[in-house]
């Protein structure tokens, strides 16, 4: 029997209902390696707990403990042996190292992540029961401060990973959610991130393709002992291939090296769709193009993932203030809204750090009218 499986778009939606109870349910997700658990929770869980809340997410704690590091004793508190008042000996218990960590924190609210809990010891397991259970919010019989909510994520047993199922007594304390993939909330944290376009549109172009062959992603860890493409490794492959073509123009061939090192991260199928896919750049203008006549060059409406490519090539191009005018010029030509915004801060992001100044009326109306998501 499996759990309720939603996607971390879903579970996003679903938030603020859960924090808007008066004590918040812990609640678990467990999802393959490198599905993007952790970085979920480290940021869209902080900042819909500072929504929920109305404060802003630098308000709210955050502290990681990765159970699967540690024993019983180490998180519910190591006993000593103390002299009472009388003289005579008694056991004392120090304070969990988690409370220290919160309290640390200065934060009246916050997120205590219970990394890795399927990972971790049936002992753990126990000591961590009165922590998921909200109506306990405790550990080692210390209370956990009131304004702080207790979220785990962890593996699945068929992910072979070292991951156990979750005790039984703990399973009706907590929310528990199966992650599953979403590619297209991938492409949106990734385009946001700075991934290279090629991976986030090769991994669009074959998202829904029937042949599991030609999936970008692999559905789960493989039979066979292989390197295989998740989001967390595809995001590491980025930067290799992001180097590799600051290194040698944006237009060099995916061939020799560059592939065996971004076969090292992704397995051999999914470097092979991407080298494939690497084709449709001849669709696309270069920057060199782009920078002749950013209001002329070619802005490809029948494929939007050529849009995503030549964006990237019109920033690749920005070298001063006067070709990053430029190229924020060809970019306020796409015709995908998200991407244009998305891709337009990313621009503004790169002038502000290098102190290019702009006098474009183009730049001037895009902030005018996109002012509350700059």
């Amino acid at each position: 029997m499996s759990h309720t499986k939603a996607t971390l778009t879903e579970l996003e939606q679903m938030l603020p209902t859960m924090f808007a109870t008066p004590f918040v349910q812990p609640f678990l997700l467990l999802g393959g390696t490198g599905t993007g658990k952790s970085q979920w929770v480290k940021t869209v869980v902080r900042q819909a707990l500072a929504d929920s809340l109305g404060l802003i997410a630098d308000d709210i704690g955050l502290v990681v403990e990765r159970v699967s590091n540690r024993d019983a004793c180490e998180l519910a508190g190591v006993a000593l042996p103390v002299k009472g008042a009388d003289g005579r000996i008694k056991t004392e218990y120090t304070k969990p190292p988690l409370i220290t960590l919160i309290e640390n924190t200065k934060k009246e609210h916050g997120v205590a992540f219970l990394d890795e809990t399927p990972q971790s010891t049936n002992d753990v397991q126990k000591v961590l029961a009165d922590a998921l259970d909200r109506s306990e919010h405790s550990i080692g019989g210390w209370d956990l401060p009131p304004g702080w909510i207790v979220v785990a994520a962890g593996n699945r047993t068929i992910d072979k990973s070292g991951a156990n199922r979750m005790l039984a007594h703990l399973t009706d304390r907590i929310n528990i959610f199966e992650i599953e993939s979403d590619v297209e909330g991938w492409a949106r944290w990734a385009t946001d991130n700075g991934v290279h376009p090629l991976i986030i549109g090769c991994a669009l172009q074959y998202k829904d393709d029937t042949d599991v062959r030609r999936n970008f992603f692999a559905e789960g860890v493989p039979v066979a002992y292989e390197q295989y493409c998740s989001f967390r490794s595809a995001t590491y492959a980025s930067n290799h291939l992001t180097s590799f073509l600051e290194i040698n123009g944006q237009d060099a061939p995916l061939s020799g090296i560059i592939v065996k090192l971004i076969e090292s991260n992704i397995g051999a199928g999914a470097t092979a769709l991407l080298v494939n896919y690497s084709y449709v750049r001849d669709n696309v203008p270069t920057g060199a193009d782009i920078q002749a006549d950013p209001l002329g060059a070619m802005v490809s409406t029948e494929n939007t993932g050529y849009q995503m490519i030549a964006a990237n090539n019109a920033i690749a191009s920005a070298v001063d203030s006067t070709t990053a005018d430029n190229a924020f010029a060809y970019i306020q030509r796409l015709t995908r809204a998200d991407l244009k915004i998305t891709m337009s801060r990313r621009l503004q992001a790169i002038m502000s750090t290098n102190g290019w100044v702009t006098n474009s009326d183009i730049v001037a109306k895009f902030n005018a009218k996109h002012a509350e998501v700059l």
